[in-house]
This record gives structure tokens, sequence and C-alpha cells, in this order.
């Protein structure tokens, strides 16, 4: 007895044991933890086979909702759906015109938006400061980012997709869910992991369990297709490549033939009657030429991305310009398409009598054999570009199409200006190495910034670094205008940046030592408001012809000048251009930098200014002559005498800059000071050559600076 006693203890002390060892086994088993994504772990837990349906089925209902979802973010420009703010937290101003939306209806009527990624918030009509924005959606974090909108779309669409098992519950499972869906999106380094907290309780021939995680990953690098397109809108908001080739395109397929678009600037002293061109014909052609070229674009890098050669130079040079120079093999995996169609409505104005569209100078006399003929027409055009970046890889294959719009904005043949505020790429902080504070191991870098005029530090100076197609913020100089700061070392080739509102921005290269102290100091060049006024230096005709006199006279009231300077900037420096109107005697401001400047001013007088009628005798025959009447020619308000001009470059210094006012010279030949008797219509042919007389007489036309 006593020995079964013994043997019961043990038996009885074992069952205990096996039992403790089963809860320890049960806790350390519920409580691991795998991480399946930098910072995103998820619980491990086991469930009996014959439950593994009811896991396989949610987690498939995850994967198909979750997939859904990124393709309506991708159709939209990083968003679920304009229309609905409480998925987007984002409210959308959409008409029926899209240069006046923050997003574009992909066709009329459609319901199918898609948002603008850089754009003119302002109406097409501002003046002065106008409004830029962007509707590009944070990648994370933010309550209205990507990662956001598809947790809530995921929550709202998984009890459809669910549909209370019923698929399940004919096959004998009894399943009851026991919490609310809580979805977890990261956009991961090369996919999307989608982590879902779902309590519910399943049971089948009386095996019950309880599952609480699921997790999906979807295969889109969703990170490299937004960070391309962040990088595309910031070249577009910088450089603004639209809108240049769209002067481009206007340029190369314009002339004086009314089946071309009216040029730019074109003078004509020619027999015959005048060009003309209508209106609505002209916003036809910018259309009509938009669509066919635009899909041109191609982006350097990127895997569709083909550099063809030509043999005709127009073609060429109008294909070269239109690669965007991304120029990253980090993006050799995606393709990138630009287009624009044609019913998608443009903003078109252009400085036209009404519908028709003629040289401002043309002779208002039909019957005359002659004329001075001024095509000057200002171009004014917006329009809506759709950027789509593709990768076929993704989905296992199936493809991934993201897309978005910029919008051109084009005034008086120029891009309309806008101050350049990078938009940000989208790193995972493991994964940056330039925004990784932990791989910022050089010595101490000391940058200082000065104003190149004033010779004063600049505070609040941004600091950026880019290497490899990768760009960081690094910081912004204090009140002495220094930075001291760490940056990645060995990073040779680098390209640091700086930049200040009212500013030239500029970069250098730059390669920092994890053993060496650098000391950086650069100088901004100030953009400044300055007085200009603009003078006449006269051609007058005497006895021997037209001369240069060098005598100076103010422009009349009834005389104005139009003033374009444009910075021929280095390589470091961005690109620069100011402009200017003045009329009569009179003071106008203008921005200027220090630099140097192709400087090209036009003056016209709209005062009345006849040339009279000549008989002229001219031999028609060996032996004969015939008397031939030239017919009289006459200037007025509406059609003005171009009174002369300017074309030169000019170096303005720091020194030039301290001055107040800038007096321009226009050599300009005087046609109204000569007696009306002795005008002749040859003498128009002055305003042909001020170019050259603005080259021999260079030194006596210098600007003054007072």
């Amino acid at each position: 007895m006593g020995t079964k006693a013994q043997v019961s203890i043990f038996i009885i002390f074992g069952i205990v044991i096996l039992a403790a060892a089963a809860v320890v086994f049960y806790i350390n088993t519920s409580g691991q933890k795998e991480e399946i994504a930098p910072g995103v772990f998820i619980s491990t837990q086991e469930i009996p086979t014959q439950l593994d349906p009811v896991s396989s089925f949610v987690t498939q209902c995850l994967d198909d909702v979750a997939v859904s979802g990124l393709k309506l973010i991708g159709e939209h420009g990083g968003y679920i759906d304009t229309n609905s703010p409480e998925l987007t937290k984002q409210n959308f101003k959409i008409s029926d015109d899209p240069t006046e939306s923050d997003a574009v209806a992909f066709a009329p009527g459609s319901e199918f938006k898609i948002p603008y990624w850089w754009y003119l918030e302002s109406n097409n009509n501002c003046e002065g400061t106008c409004r830029f924005s962007s509707k590009r959606p944070e990648l994370r974090d933010d309550d209205g980012s990507i990662e956001k909108q598809l947790n809530r779309y995921i929550e709202k669409n998984m009890p459809e997709c669910i549909n209370n098992f019923e698929s399940l519950t004919g096959q004998g499972f009894e399943i009851s869910g026991l919490s609310a869906i809580k979805a977890n999106a990261k956009v991961a380094e090369s996919d999307v992991v989608v982590v879902m907290d779902y309590r519910l309780s399943a049971k089948k021939e009386g095996i019950t369990s309880t599952l609480d995680q699921f997790f999906v990953r979807v295969p889109v690098d969703l990170e490299k297709i937004y960070n391309l397109a962040t990088e595309i809108t910031n070249l577009q908001q910088k450089y603004r490549f639209l809108e240049r080739q769209t002067m481009n395109l206007v340029s190369s397929f314009s002339s004086v033939d009314s089946n071309k678009l009216p040029p730019v600037t074109d003078m004509r002293f020619e027999f015959g009657s005048t060009t003309s061109w209508r209106k609505s014909d002209v916003k036809n052609s910018i259309m009509q030429v938009l669509a066919s070229y635009i899909p041109m674009f191609q982006v350097d890098g990127t895997r569709n991305f083909n550099r063809d050669f030509y043999s005709s130079e127009l073609k060429q040079r109008l294909y070269d310009s239109m690669i965007v120079p991304v120029a990253n093999q980090e993006y050799n995996n995606l393709d990138v398409t630009f287009n624009y169609l044609d019913f998608w409505p443009i903003y078109f104005s252009i400085n036209c009598n009404g519908e028709i569209c003629q040289p401002e100078s043309a002779s208002s006399n039909l019957l005359a054999l002659i004329g001075l003929q001024r095509y000057d027409f200002a171009y004014d055009v917006s329009f809506p570009a759709l950027v789509g970046v593709f990768d076929q890889d993704a989905l296992n294959g199936q493809g991934y199409n993201f897309n978005f719009f910029l919008e051109a904005n084009v005034r008086n043949n120029r891009e309309l200006e806008s101050e350049f505020v990078p938009l940000q790429t989208a790193d995972i902080p493991a994964a940056s190495f330039l925004c990784d504070l932990s791989n910022r191991n050089s010595a101490e870098v000391t940058i200082k910034v000065i104003d190149a005029v004033e010779a004063k530090p600049l505070d609040g100076v941004s600091v950026t670094l880019g290497v490899a197609g990768e760009n960081c913020y690094i910081g912004s100089t204090n009140e002495n205008g220094t930075l001291v700061a760490k940056f990645p070392a060995g990073t040779a080739g680098a390209l640091i940046s700086l930049l200040k509102p009212d500013y030239i921005s500029k970069s250098q290269l730059f390669d920092a030592s994890p053993d060496r102290k650098l000391s950086l100091e650069a100088k901004l060049d100030p953009v400044k408001e300055k007085k200009i006024t603009i003078k006449k230096k006269l051609l007058e005709k005497t006895s021997r012809g037209w001369e240069f006199t060098n005598k100076i006279s103010d422009l009349k009231p009834d005389e104005e000048a139009f003033v374009t300077l444009t910075r021929l900037s280095p390589l470091t420096e961005e690109d620069f251009d100011a402009v200017a109107s003045i009329k009569g005697p009179n003071e106008e401001q203008i921005r200027l930098a220090p630099g140097k400047y192709e400087v090209n001013i036009n003056t016209f007088l709209r005062e009345n200014i006849r040339i009279p009628e000549k008989k002229v005798r001219k031999k028609t025959g060996l032996f004969s002559e015939e008397e031939f009447t030239i017919p009289g020619f006459e200037f007025n308000a509406n059609n003005p005498y171009p009174s002369g001009g300017l074309r030169m470059n000019v170096t303005i210094t720091e020194e030039d800059l301290k001055k107040d006012t800038i007096t321009f010279f226009a050599v300009s030949p005087a046609l109204e000071n000569v007696p009306e008797q002795q005008r002749s219509i040859d003498d128009l042919n002055q305003a042909a050559n001020i170019d050259e007389y603005s080259r021999v007489f260079a030194a006596l036309l210098a600007p003054v600076f007072q």
C-alpha cells in the first residue's frame, strides 16, 4: 500500500509539472513577437489545423481590400477618392475648368478626378503675388497620409468582404467577432505591410480558438514611386520645365504665316497686306501642339528613357529639351509618361484686338502697298499635364499605376514665377543615409553665409545636401549667419545647396571628412528692388545720312520702353530674369541681383509721324524710264513708331546695386525730328539696325548707376 501511495504521489506531481510547463509554453508562445518590417511587430499565434480556413479567409480578404485601396490611391494621385473627405481628410475645389481647380476630371463629366501635385492656387487672372500650392499627400504619419487613408479604407470595406463569414458558416464553422477592426498599414522599404487587429472566436467540431491579428505584404514599392513623383514635382517647381517647353513649342511653330502660330516678336518691312489669325484658331492650335508634344517628355534614368537622335536640328533640339534630368538609377525599373489630352480645357489669352490677331503696327491704309509690321504677341497659357509612374513588376507582375497632375502657367511669354520650397521625399529613417542622424559621422563643418552686397551675416539660410538622387535638409544658419553641423562622411560628388527668399540660391560640390574639420564661406547675391529709367542716345539724319550723335534725350510722354534683363547665371546658381515697362521720363521699380545680364530694350513712340508719298523714276528698259509713286506711311497711337532699342550684355556688380537708380540708354533714330518732306520710307531701315548700333557704340551705351 505504501508503494502504491508513493507511485500515486509521483504521478500527481508529474501531472502538475506537465500542467505548469503547458502554462509556461502557452504564455511564452502567445507573448512572442515577430518583426515583419522595421518597427512593425505581430504576435505569433498557433491555431488548430481545423481552423486554418478561418485564418486564410480573413487574410485573403485583407489582401484583396488592401490591394483595392492601393490601386485607388495610385489612380487618384495618393488619394482613395477625391470625393470622400471622410477617408482623405482633404477637401478639393473642383470645377469644369481644370485650371481653376485642385484636381482634374479625367474625362468630361467623370467622377474620376486626379489632384495636382503643383499648381496655381490663385485665379488665372491673378496679379502681383500669385499663390501656388500642392495637393500631394504625405506618405506617413499625417492624418491625411496615404498610410492613414489606407487604414480607413480597410476598416470601412473589410466587413463587406467578410460578409458575416457566410461562406464559412455553411461549412460548419461558428464564428463571431469580438472586437472592431483596426488596420495599421506601413509603407516599407520595398512593399506595403498591413497588420489588422481583429479579435474573433472560431469553432468547429468541438475545437475552439481565438484569433487576434492578421497581416499581409502587398508587393508594391510605393515609397520609390512616391519619391520619383516628388522629384519630378520639385523639378517642375524649381525649373518650370513645362512652361519653358511650352514657349519653345510656340517659338518653333510660329511665323508670319496664317497657318502657323503668331510670332512672339517679329518686324517686317515688306510689300503686301498683313497676315492675321483668329484667336480661337490659335487656341485650338496650341492645344493640338500640346497634345502632340507633351507625351515626348522623358525622365532620365527611368526604364522607358530612350534618347533618340534626329537628322532635323529642330526635332533634336525639341527632343533634348524635353528630357527631365532626374538621372537616378534607383528608378531604372519604373516607367514615366506625360500626357495632355485636348478635351482638358486650357486657360488661354493673347493680346489680340478681339477675335482677330494682327500686327500692332500694320498700316491702316488698305490701299498701301508697303507697311512696317510689328508682330509682338504675348501668350498667357495654363494647362494640366498628367504624369504617370508605372511599375510593371508590382503586384506579382500585374503592374501598378500612380497618376498625378502638374500645371503649367505661362504669362506674357514667361513662366509664372513661384518661390521654390522643395517637397521632401519620404524615407524610412533606417534606410535614409543622408537624413539618418546616426550616419552624420563627419568632423564638424562650419558654414558661414553672408550677403554679397552688404557683407553682413545671413540668418535663416536653408542648407540641404543632395547625392545620388537623395536630398536632405541639414539645418539653417543662425543670427550670425553660421551653421555648425555634421554630415555623412564619404559623400564624394554630393551637392550642398544654400537657399533663402530674395536671394539667388547657390550650390557647390561637397565632401565631408570624418577626421578633418571644414569651414565653408559663401556669398549669396541678394535680389534688390532698384529704380530704373530709360534715356535715348540719338541717331540723327544729316546731309551725310543717319549718324550716331550721342545726344541724350528723355523718353517722350507718349513713348514707352519694354525692358528685359536675363541673368547669365553660372551652373551653380539659379536662373533669374527681370522685366519692366517704363512710360515717358519716369522711373519704375525692377528687381535685380548682381551678375552678367543680356539686356533687351525696345521703345515705341505713339505720336503722329507721317512719311509723305514720293514719286521716283526708275528705268524699265535700256532706254526707257517710268515714274512710280511710293505711298506715304503714318504712325500714330494705334500704330506706334519703333523709336529705338538696345541689345547688349551688361555686368551689374555688388557696388552697382548699392546705388539707387540705374539708367539704360537706347539707340534712337529720331525720325520725329526730321522735317516731314525730308523723310523717306528708307529711314525705317534704321530701326532694323539696332543690334549693329548697339555693338559698335557699346562703350557709349553703357548704363549709369547713381
